[in-house]
């Protein structure tokens, strides 16, 4: 092997470890700011000893994470050396900052004041709705476009609204 052909096998060698260590730095800096938005969103839920766990579960061993609440935010700084410590002064970071959620709160005394609130069966109608009989011998509802009675209430005009929708028929006139 001539000297020209192992300069070249060296430089090959140390250019693959450049990229190699260029690679490890991104992929690092990507769970860098996975880590930090994580846990900027445990933080905004009020969790700050949590996301500080989960930042460091996302990152190698020795990262520096720094979770703080300024106000209505948290922000969360992380830091870590690529390729360990075989790099002391190159390091990578993210930092990511998450509006602090509202604390829930607690339900108001009294009743459901949305009709269909928790605790209602779907299906049944409102108590305040008084819903009218079917007058003797009258078995067809008003035809569409006919204006229900004026005392019929909102039951009558509800049914009317319902007739003129189209419908889909398995037989003959209804």
């Amino acid at each position: 092997m001539t000297v020209e052909a192992a300069f070249a096998v060296g430089t090959l060698v140390v250019v693959l470890a450049v990229v190699l260590a260029a690679m490890g730095a991104v992929v690092l800096q990507l769970r860098c700011v996975d880590a930090a938005i994580e846990a900027a969103r445990l933080g905004a839920r009020g969790d700050v000893d949590g996301a500080r766990r989960a930042a460091e579960r996302l990152l190698p061993a020795g990262a520096e994470v720094g979770v703080e609440v300024r106000g209505d935010d948290v922000v969360v700084h992380v830091r870590a050396a690529p390729l360990g410590s075989a790099l002391p002064g190159l390091r990578v970071g993210a930092e990511a900052l998450a509006a602090r959620e509202p604390s829930p709160v607690a339900p108001a005394e009294g009743p459901d004041p949305l009709p269909g609130g928790p605790g209602t069966d779907v299906g049944a109608e409102p108590a305040s709705v008084p819903r009218s009989a079917p007058e003797a011998g009258s078995d067809a509802a008003p035809e569409a476009g006919s204006d229900a009675a004026p005392d019929a209430g909102p039951a009558a005009v509800s049914d009317a609204v319902s007739d003129a929708a189209p419908r889909t028929t398995t037989g003959g006139p209804r």
